[in-house]
């Protein structure tokens, strides 16, 4: 099993040629003792700050799958170890398919199956596959897709297309999505003390707000823990947070994190500023808007109201992302990711979310400071955990 690490990239030949390593040292070289080389024609790419050679030897030519399946869209893509160098990987096929064009899932992954074959002239079955799809989970084998009426099985892969197969929470594959994401697809907050082996945990305010924390094992390697931590109780911050807090409560019995960490949260900060302003109930219904608008709102400069109700929600992110820090001791660093942090670039600029992390006024904030926070910018990261997580089964 080789070692996984925080990402970056080298550009090779028009390509990217990147690899799986331990990750950087506090002065941001790699060192990848045991490691994976990754090339991708155009997207994004796996890897580490410097490409390395393979730790490990595989068969050269093996297949592997990854797939990334949401409402809307199915993802997949085919890999290839081997295919021009030992110790490389090559993107071979990428397709993405409308969920609505096919009734189940293995429907569509015979799509996909039939593209890679028309498609790479020496196609073999794959010898591992990973889905990252939304939803609970069982054993790694089995998924009733929250908002889709698929179901993603393991086994029925198996007896339909002899392929082994994988099937991770999406959640759970963007953790493993940060040790393959490349460093041209991060933006660095702070840099803390960085340790290659160093727990992590990585937050994604998004439709919800997931989390998980990744360990290192005694034989190497990462493994992600997801985490329902986002439905546990908001623990505000200063009084306009406390008022905040009793607002969302008014409305739904309690306020869990999620209430005001995600678009929904987004918009119930909104919410609980129009009605803090001294507005009606009426007044501020009249003048309600969705997760999207407050955010074009907010970049654009707009509507100071839509400003300070990002601020709020970057705020509150970096608390978390601070807390976690603490309670995981994450010297391998925080990772935000989630569809709404990247949006709000111009904003988290300002530094409000990295001030809210450091929390200078607090005891331990010296810990604090020692661990790393970078925002995830790329939307694939999912569908590249799962691509990291095929790879290693190769193992």
């Amino acid at each position: 099993r080789f070692a996984a690490a925080m990402a970056g990239g080298t550009r090779v030949s028009g390509t990217r040629a990147l690899s799986h390593g331990r990750g950087r040292s506090e002065g941001g070289s790699g060192a990848a003792p045991e490691s994976m080389s990754f090339q991708r024609s155009g997207g994004f790419g796996f890897g580490s700050r410097r490409s390395s050679h393979f730790g490990r030897c595989r068969a050269v030519g093996d297949y592997f799958v990854a797939g990334d399946i949401g409402g809307t869209n199915a993802r997949f893509e085919l890999w290839r170890q081997g295919a021009e160098r030992a110790g490389t990987m090559e993107l071979v096929v990428k397709k993405k398919y409308p969920t609505a064009d096919h009734a189940t899932f293995v429907d569509a992954l015979l799509q996909f199956d039939e593209d890679c074959k028309a498609t790479a002239s020496e196609f073999a079955a794959p010898r591992s596959s990973a889905f990252a799809v939304a939803g609970v989970v069982v054993d790694h084998k089995l998924c009733d897709m929250t908002n889709l009426h698929w179901k993603v099985d393991a086994d029925e892969v198996a007896d339909r297309l002899q392929w082994p197969s994988t099937v991770l929470n999406d959640f759970e594959a963007v953790g493993y999505g940060v040790l393959a994401v490349s460093q041209e697809d991060t933006h660095v907050l702070h840099d803390g003390a960085f340790s290659a082996t160093g727990p992590k945990v990585v937050l994604g305010p998004g439709t919800g707000f997931g989390q998980a924390q990744l360990f290192w094992g005694e034989g190497g390697g990462y493994t992600v823990m997801p985490s329902e931590g986002a439905h546990g109780d908001f623990g505000a911050r200063g009084a306009k947070q406390r008022r905040l807090s009793a607002f969302v409560e008014s409305r739904e019995g309690y306020c869990e994190l999620e209430h005001v960490c995600c678009g929904p949260g987004l918009e119930n900060i909104h919410d609980f500023l129009l009605r803090d302003g001294g507005l009606s109930e009426v007044e501020a219904q009249a003048r309600r808007r969705t997760a999207p608008e407050i955010s074009e709102a907010a970049i654009n400069g707009s509507d100071d109201l839509c400003v300070e109700a990002a601020e709020l929600l970057l705020t509150i992110l970096g608390q978390e992302a601070g807390n976690w820090g603490l309670r995981s001791l994450a010297r391998g660093g925080v990772y935000i990711a989630g569809g709404i942090t990247p949006k709000l670039l111009p904003i988290l600029e300002n530094g409000c979310l990295k001030r809210a992390f450091l929390h200078e006024d607090s005891r331990f904030s010296k810990v604090i400071d020692s661990i790393p926070l970078t925002l995830i910018t790329t939307d694939d990261i999912g569908l590249a955990g799962a691509a990291f997580y095929a790879s290693r089964e190769l193992g």
